[in-house]
């Protein structure tokens, strides 16, 4: 399609962007805001990775909570909250003009690298502080024996060990504020600033001939930028493979003393909650007002925008469709992923291992391009087959599936390496068909892992924008895609108050997970006790 002109198929697409002052301004944007934020994403997941790591501060579980919240609520939520709370005339502006200083404006080129920088700190974090737990520390023993400081150590021995996970943390960084598409639309379409992900939106949605070509030329040069950095990204991961079988020690390296510790501790997790918390506050708070911006007055109090959001029959729509499509997408990741995990881990199967390829590719590839892959893909499948699949919501749920399907494989995969195949041939040895194996070993023993990675799954095709802004039709929006519409009208406490709804929803949802998995811990603690009671009462009564 990208080659496809009035003319048949030639470069002129391309020629013409090229000429477009407008795509190399996209261009230039696109590498500025990746990179700058991709620089802030290293040094503070990277530093906050080793503060949790080796040093002995408490409420580590509390922090890995607070550093992975950006992650959790859905990064259009975030800068909704961080645009209300920064308001040319709010209180924290204000507050700085009246010291003489600049007033900080989200929504320039600066306020768009440190948000996505910000909501990219997860990425950063999580690759890094798995290596340092892995490093040995009889290597930074070793080291301390020769006379080097601990900061000398570190230097030497741990940076030089967790940098090719810091590499392709960043890279992996890199590649999510490529793909962002949500950030740049709601701080940068309004002011006037595109990158690649907004123009091929704009060129996708306007009228004329020439616009799914032109798209289609501008998601290439997008595809290119984010296979490359694919492709490198996977050098790093082969580069430290070695380190994935090493057992991680979670015990602390770098004891502080009691007043050191406690700046560093109530430090970084007071920071962690007032950028996490302080604007969610305000969202929340921006969600009863009945004229946004102005005073928080009881007369501008008022629920009409939880009414709205509650009865409003497009918004209930919206939310109707997003479950529709997140348990549908979870139900079918969970067959088609668990399958094909199977089939690579026990059968070897390379037509499984080609297919994961295939899906970590969908996964890797920028949403904005999916999508129109997607409507180039189903408008005609096969030759003179046209299934009119482009505006109803079938072509969402192939999207989604297509998108998030490696999720569950890798989490498949993960759950059947921990199973011993020999509980499987003793059930076939029995006499069992591979039905007898599946009902008796694998569905009982995989059903908790599996089900633990498709509610990843679900989280993020319910909060989905992305695809939904080019495949969604006017009876097919989704609870992103209805935030994000608010948001361009100018309707912000309807955004705000949807908003507020959805990350209490989430956070819900986390909260009672992560109190089962808690619940279960308890039980199995109690079973073991209960165990080694009633052992020592046979030894006792034996003896």
């Amino acid at each position: 399609m990208s080659f496809h002109g009035a003319d048949g198929y030639s470069l002129a697409n391309f020629i013409t962007l090229f000429h477009d002052q407008r795509t190399w301004e996209a261009i230039k944007n696109t590498l500025i805001i990746s990179i700058a934020s991709t620089i802030m994403a290293a040094f503070v997941g990277s530093f906050l990775a080793f503060v949790s790591a080796y040093t002995n501060i408490r409420h580590k579980k509390l922090l890995e909570l607070l550093i992975l919240m950006p992650f959790i609520i859905p990064s259009y939520i975030v800068t909704l909250s961080w645009s209300g709370l920064l308001l040319k005339q709010g209180h924290i502006n204000t507050f700085m003009t009246s010291l003489g200083l600049a007033p900080l404006d989200l929504y320039s080129l600066t306020g768009i690298w440190v948000v996505l920088g910000f909501i990219n700190i997860p990425v950063v974090y999580l690759s890094v502080v798995h290596m340092l737990r892995k490093i040995p520390a009889e290597m930074e023993w070793a080291s301390r024996a020769c006379g080097f400081t601990i900061w000398q150590t570190i230097w030497r021995i741990d940076l030089r060990e967790v940098w090719p996970a810091i590499a392709s943390g960043s890279l992996l960084a890199f590649l999510a504020a490529i793909d962002n598409f949500a950030v740049p639309a709601f701080l940068g379409i309004s002011s006037g600033i595109p990158v690649l992900s907004t123009y091929i939106y704009e060129k996708a949605i306007s009228f004329g001939p020439d616009a799914f070509p032109m798209a289609a030329a501008l998601s290439v040069l997008l595809s290119c930028i984010a296979i490359g950095g694919t492709l490198l990204e996977s050098c790093f991961v082969h580069s430290r493979s070695a380190m994935e079988s090493i057992k991680e020690d979670f015990q602390p390296r770098i004891i502080l003393n009691g007043s050191r510790r406690k700046i560093l501790e109530w430090g970084v997790t007071g920071l962690l909650s007032l950028l996490n918390f302080v604007p969610l506050a305000d969202m929340i708070l921006n969600a009863f007002l009945k004229n946004y911006g102005l005073a928080v007055t009881y007369s501008n109090i008022s629920l009409r925008n939880f009414s709205f959001v509650f009865t409003n029959t497009g918004v209930l729509t919206a939310v109707r469709n997003s479950l529709i499509l997140a348990l549908v997408t979870c139900l079918v990741c969970i067959v088609i992923g668990t399958v094909l995990a199977f089939r690579q881990v026990r059968c070897h199967s390379l037509a499984a291992a080609i297919a994961e390829k295939c899906a970590a590719l969908t996964y890797a590839l920028p949403g904005i391009v999916l999508a129109l892959a997607m409507i180039f893909q189903w408008t005609e499948p096969l030759p003179g087959v046209r299934p009119q699949l482009y505006g109803t919501i079938y072509i969402l749920l192939f999207a989604y599936i297509t998108r998030y399907l490696i999720l569950q494989i890798k989490s498949s995969k993960t759950a059947l390496n921990a199973i011993n195949p020999e509980l499987e041939d003793a059930v076939r040895a029995s006499g069992g068909s591979m039905l007898s194996v599946w009902r008796y070993v694998l569905v009982p023993l995989l059903m908790r892992p599996v089900l633990s990675g498709s509610f990843l799954i679900f989280g993020l095709s319910l909060t989905e924008l992305t695809l939904s802004s080019i495949l969604a039709s006017a009876g097919t929006k989704t609870i992103g895609l209805t935030i994000f519409s608010f948001q361009q009208a100018g309707d912000y406490s309807l955004s705000a108050a949807m908003s507020t709804v959805v990350v209490l929803l989430l956070l819900g949802g986390y909260m009672l997970a992560w109190a089962t998995s808690l619940k279960k811990k308890e039980k199995n603690v109690y079973e073991l006790a209960s165990r080694t009671h009633k052992t020592e009462i046979r030894q006792h009564a034996s003896a």
